[in-house]
């Protein structure tokens, strides 16, 4: 049986991007640094050849191609970014007590489900929230963000928040969030339902 102390090896597996998404658009310095480096290896390729006008063509439109990338991966925001945003201001919010930030955030009838305490409905959930966690928390970071989208207006994210505080010390933890919007074309995913995925020291943390 693997210990509550270290990470388990069998989190929930997300859905991943499709390849194009996730190098264009979330992560596009691979698809950069694959641009340049193809144009220097074509220019020396040319300049063996004494085609030295054609490799600087061929480099200056790598170079091209390599800001056209970025360019496009600053202005799209994809939904699984926008996910992942929203689930780091879920944790800012609660962390902190920001009872504004969590009345946008969470759907009026959201779930929190954990083995300390439960609540259902927005204001049981940010009454919870707010009277808890800012007394025994400290410091936190969010460490890692997991998206996908099973439906077109349904989402999921799995955050790994470390933190620590007076009454615990400091200790990492997964989390999982559905997410829903009422359009396909809206940014507003509102947080329906938190449970824990996995809790360093704490076994069956969700109960």
């Amino acid at each position: 049986m693997q210990s509550d102390l270290f990470e388990p090896s069998n989190l929930p597996e997300l859905e991943q991007a499709g390849s194009l998404t996730r190098y264009l658009f979330e992560s596009p310095m691979i698809a950069i640094a694959v641009a340049i480096l193809l144009g220097v290896l074509l220019l020396f390729a040319m300049r063996s050849r004494g085609k030295d006008g054609t490799g600087l063509i061929v480099l200056a439109c790598s170079i091209l191609v390599a800001a056209g990338i970025f360019i496009l991966s600053s202005v799209v925001t994809t939904d699984r970014e926008m996910l992942a945003l929203r689930a780091g201001e879920l944790v800012d919010a609660v962390a902190l007590g920001d009872e504004d930030s969590m009345q946008s955030l969470m759907d009026e009838g959201v779930v929190v489900e954990t083995r300390f305490a439960n609540a259902r409905g927005r204001a049981d959930v940010i009454a919870l929230a707010s009277n808890r966690v800012p007394r025994i928390v400290d410091e936190y970071a969010v460490r890692e963000v997991r998206a996908d989208l099973p439906g077109p207006r349904v989402a999921r994210t799995m955050v790994k928040v470390r933190a620590s505080g007076k009454v615990f010390p400091a200790s990492s933890s997964w989390w999982m969030i559905h997410w829903e919007r009422t359009t396909t074309e809206s940014d507003d995913w509102e947080a329906v339902l938190v449970r824990p995925v996995w809790i360093q020291g704490i076994p069956d943390p969700a109960g």
